[in-house]
């Protein structure tokens, strides 16, 4: 399912660039940018972007195509400084410098992508191969009050075993009374051990226009997103152990004309800084959202983005996601990735109003069954669409293999489970240790 649409990306955004730059260098940059690349020169110039001076923190408008008037005015010589370090860590952390005792030992301490798995160690195990058993999780539709409801939902979390969620913009608590939306360390960082010390992961969701380009104002609060705000978080919680993986977009290929000018490549440069500069802050897994599978053509574009280890997928295609492990192995074959599902499931109610709970179980069995088939060979698991209701969503129908938008939590808005809930308590009940590391 799409979340709430982010703002289109403004036209002034400013790329930061060290003063040190000669104009030499610098007219050499841009002529590389304008010119029209294919996707082996454009992971090649992903590779070679210069970092800002004392920072990794490298240009995030690297589109390979021709540019628009978004990239040209993109493309100047103002330098802006990089987001702030974490904060130190306080007296009695972990080595790790994020985190309790407790979320430390129960959280992640190392996460890679190897071939078609994600290996985990946690603080106090072996590595193991992890089976992601998780929710989508969202309060609002700008993010911004995870801290308020955090308490409220870990145990319904709990009660169906999940050991993983996936949010759609930073798991992430604000100040107070600021022009900018100004991130929290301390309440942030209280979640986030929260969640570790519960043995829940978390894959941190980043959208285009709020976290990694910036700049924008938020229409409820009226405050402005900070540019980069994406870079400031993962510097603060680059290796916290609930940190799965950093997830960047949510499937923006149903959204090229409508947010980035029908150019997909002002996507793909997006992205490709937002990998390498995640990459250099932090040792976790980079991924990218895509609806529904990948075309040949567009796994190689992935695929040319250095760093990138995980293309994430959101299918709804009914009770049975029929060939897609079959057909990802094959996408896959030269460059081996495992299949997480990025969203999946189905609505309790349909388009005329129809209580469809006992049908949105029934599906969740049976396409839960085929992500424990591709278990061994192909699947890591994947993210069931949703935790809760999601009242502003709206009551739109999104047709038969989806249902009414605003009811695909698997419990209601207020905490009841629903017949779909009780099954996952069943299917998701721990059976190794590496399912709640």
């Amino acid at each position: 399912m799409k979340p709430a649409k982010p703002s289109p990306l403004l036209p002034a955004v400013r790329i930061a660039m060290t003063a040190a730059i000669s104009a030499v260098a610098f007219a050499a940059m841009t002529a590389v940018a304008f010119a029209a690349m294919s996707a082996i020169a454009f992971a090649a110039m992903s590779a070679a972007a210069p970092a800002a001076a004392g920072s990794e923190y490298i240009s995030l408008r690297r589109a390979p195509a021709a540019p628009s008037p978004e990239i040209r005015a993109a493309l100047s010589p103002e330098t802006r400084a990089a987001p702030p370090p974490a904060p130190a860590p306080a007296d009695g952390e972990d080595g790790a410098g994020y985190a309790d005792g407790e979320s430390a030992a129960r959280g992640l301490r190392s996460v890679r992508v190897e071939g078609r798995k994600i290996i985990v160690t946690s603080g106090t195990g072996a590595p193991v191969d992890y089976k992601i058993k998780g929710v989508c999780y969202s309060n609002d539709a700008d993010g911004l009050s995870f801290y308020e409801n955090l308490e409220r939902d870990l145990p319904l979390l709990k009660a169906i075993h999940a050991n993983s969620i996936r949010t759609f913009r930073p798991l992430a608590a604000y100040k107070e009374g600021t022009e900018t939306v100004e991130l929290d360390y301390e309440k942030t960082r209280h979640m986030l051990d929260r969640l570790a010390a519960s043995g829940i992961s978390v894959t941190v969701g980043f959208d285009s226009a709020r976290d990694i380009v910036g700049g924008i104002r938020d229409d409820a609060t009226g405050r402005v997103f900070r540019e980069a705000f994406y870079l400031e978080y993962i510097n603060a919680f680059a290796a916290h152990p609930a940190v799965l993986a950093w997830a960047f977009g949510n499937e923006y290929n149903y959204k090229y004309a409508e947010w980035f000018d029908g150019d997909k490549n002002k996507w793909l440069g997006i992205l490709a800084g937002a990998v390498k500069n995640a990459r250099a802050a932090s040792p976790r897994p980079a991924a990218v959202v895509h609806g529904e599978l990948p075309g040949e053509a567009e796994m190689r574009e992935y695929q040319a983005i250095p760093g990138l280890d995980l293309v994430m997928l959101n299918v709804y295609r009914g009770p049975s996601f029929g060939g897609l492990y079959k057909d990802w192995t094959a996408r896959t074959r030269t460059a081996p990735m495992p299949a997480v599902l990025a969203e999946f499931g189905r609505s309790s109610m349909d388009g005329k109003g129809n209580d469809t709970g006992a049908l949105q179980a029934e599906w969740i069995g049976k396409l839960w069954a085929e992500i424990e088939a591709g278990f061994d060979a192909t699947g890591a698991g994947g993210y069931l669409f949703s935790l809760k209701d999601e009242a502003w969503k709206g009551d739109s129908d999104s047709g038969p293999n989806i249902g009414v938008e605003n009811r695909l939590g698997i419990f209601t808005a207020d905490g009841r489970p629903k017949e779909a809930a009780r099954l996952l308590m069943r299917l998701w009940k721990p059976e190794a240790a590496h399912e709640n590391p």
